[in-house]
Parts: structure tokens; sequence; C-alpha cells
């Protein structure tokens, strides 16, 4: 049964409790301890109501998660384990259960740059070695692609935070353009990866009209939580589709998307069609030779022009002629380089 970050909270918050035997526990206490592990983790302020409370006692109690937990109430006040010696962590697992756990492991390994999952690997992997002693060691079954020394790194798990709990933030950030970093309040709106890169989406206070400003994450120095300027929401963005017809991160909000057209060659064009450009993508003809024409519905961005320049002769930009005279300038260019003697 799959349950949601607040519910196993609230759930690990109530065995934690139990297992501390040197006081006893109210239902208040119980809530109130719920309602705080919320709030840290989750940046929740709504209190925990007793309706929800009673849903986890039952969830607990049930076989349902295998837990069958042992909660008494004592004195018709007091909740404790009757069994002094139980918590939801000390289950044994199945082979079912090792595997999911080998797997979260595997992939926990890759987002080490959170620093909010440190616990979590740590906790993860102590269970590993004790499994491994066993069942014998594991072998790492995915790799993903990292950048050590990737300076936006340390800035993540503060980012992270901020995001989650919709905090302003003051970041000391410096551009490429700049000589010196500037002090920018921001309104935090999303963390988003792309090739091996971290921006944070977000918006200046000091803009006079709603607009989304990016910020890549290694060019800031320095994060702090501002308490004086209240956090403030766009209307105009939605964390969860605004970059739905974008290639990579930049995007304004009044950005549209356009209709492109590229042709490719035979050589690329099975490449292509199995790692599209988009999702938007799509076979528009086939040729005898074997190339095809596509068509993108995307924003013309500085990361599609890269990508399109990325395949070299193998593609042609058909259409908006904007575009296509876009790429064209920057293959130009290419060219003089090249013809100029080293």
């Amino acid at each position: 049964m799959p349950l949601n970050r607040a519910t196993l909270i609230r759930i690990s918050t109530i065995d934690k409790c139990l297992q501390n035997r040197y006081r006893r526990w109210t239902i208040n206490d119980l809530i109130n301890a719920c309602t705080d592990a919320l709030a840290e983790y989750e940046g929740r302020s709504n209190p925990v109501s007793r309706r929800t409370f009673q849903n986890d006692l039952a969830l607990m109690r049930s076989d349902r998660l295998g837990y069958n937990a042992p909660i008494v109430v004592r004195d018709n006040k007091y909740y404790e384990y009757d069994d002094p010696e139980f918590s939801i962590t000390h289950l044994p697992l199945n082979d079912e259960g090792l595997d999911a756990l080998n797997s979260a492991l595997d992939i926990l390994r890759q987002l080490q740059c959170f620093p909010q999952l440190s616990s979590s690997i740590d906790i993860i992997s102590k269970l590993n070695e004790q499994i491994s002693r066993h069942t014998g060691d594991s072998v790492p079954a995915m790799d993903m692609e990292y950048v050590p020394g990737y300076r936006g790194a340390r800035h993540i798990g503060a980012i992270y935070d901020a995001v989650r709990r919709q905090q302003t933030i003051v970041i000391e950030y410096r551009s490429f353009k700049a000589r010196q970093a500037d002090s920018v309040v921001v309104y935090p709106y999303l963390l988003k990866e792309y090739r091996n890169r971290w921006f944070l989406i977000g918006e200046k206070a000091s803009n006079r009209t709603p607009q989304v400003n990016i910020f890549a994450l290694d060019r800031i120095h320095s994060v702090t939580v501002d308490k004086e300027h209240p956090f403030k929401k766009c209307v105009d963005f939605d964390p969860e589709h605004f970059f739905d017809d974008t290639v990579g991160v930049t995007k304004g909000i009044n950005d549209r998307a356009r209709r492109v057209v590229v042709k490719v060659d035979a050589q690329q064009a099975p490449y292509v069609e199995s790692k599209p450009f988009h999702k938007s993508q799509k076979v528009e003809q086939r040729f005898r030779d074997g190339g095809i024409q596509i068509s993108l519905k995307v924003v013309i961005n500085n990361e599609l022009e890269r990508l399109v320049l990325g395949y070299g002769g193998h593609v042609e930009v058909i259409a908006p002629p904007s575009f296509r005279d876009r790429v064209a300038e920057s293959v130009t260019r290419a060219a003089r380089r090249y013809s100029a003697p080293c």
C-alpha cells in the first residue's frame, strides 16, 4: 500500500514517541509531536486533526503495512506499545522488501547532493550492511552522470528547503557578465536540473511586473533566508507545467511555444526517433533515403539552438524562418573559425 510522505512522517513520529518509555504520551502529546514533525520536514503549519491521528493509529495497528503495532491505551489516557521492544523499524523484511530496499539505496546514492537525504542514505546503508552479511553484497544497478566539483551543489540543500517552505531568500549572485556579485532578494519557486547543472527558478522582489528569473546555482556565492520580505507567489508560474513546452530552462512568462520543423538525415534519424528533441516531437514525413522531417511545439531559446547545432550537418531547420536564420548564422560563424589558420 503506497503512502504519501506526510503519512510516513506522522507514523514514524508516533513510533519514535512510543519507543520513549520514560514519558507517558496522551493523544494531544502525540498530535503535537506529529504537527511539529510536519512543520519541520514539510513546512506545514496546519495542526494534525484527531481524525487523521486516529486513522494513522488504525493503519499502524492493522496488517495492511505489516506493522500490527501493539498500541494500547493505559488508564484511558496514555498511549504506549504493549511490547516495550516493539518498533515498526524492527520488522523483518521478506525478499520483496529487501529488493525494494536495495533499489531505494541505489537511487538515493545518485542524489547525494541533497543534504536532506543524507540521514536516509546513512540509515539505509546501515541496513544494507546488515543484510549483506546474510545475502551477500548487492551490485549497483544504475549510475547517473555526476560532475565532481560542481560549485552549485553546495547550495542545493538550502534552496530546496526555501522552495519547499516558501521562504524568501537573499542570494549573492554574479552573472557571467558581471564583475562582482550582487545581493538579490528572491522568491524561490523551483529547483530545476538541466544537463548536470542546477538552476533556481524564482522572481526578484525588485521586479516591477511579474516575471520569472533564472539563476544558475554555480553563480550563487551565498544563500540566506530573508525574514523581512514575506514570500510572494507568482500567479502566472505553475511549477508542474511551466516548462512543458521548453527545452532547457530559458523561458519567460510571456514566451509562447512555436511550431519548429527540422529535417534529419538518414544517419541520425534513428537516434532522433529513439531520443526525441522534445516530448511534442512528431514525425511528419519520411524520405526514401531514410531521412525524416519532424515538428516540435516548443519555445525557441538558446538550449534548443544548441541542441540543433549539436547534430552538425545532419539536421536542417526548415521553419520558422527566423530560427532557421539564427541557426544558419551560428553555423556560418563556426565555419569562419575553422576556415582560418590556427
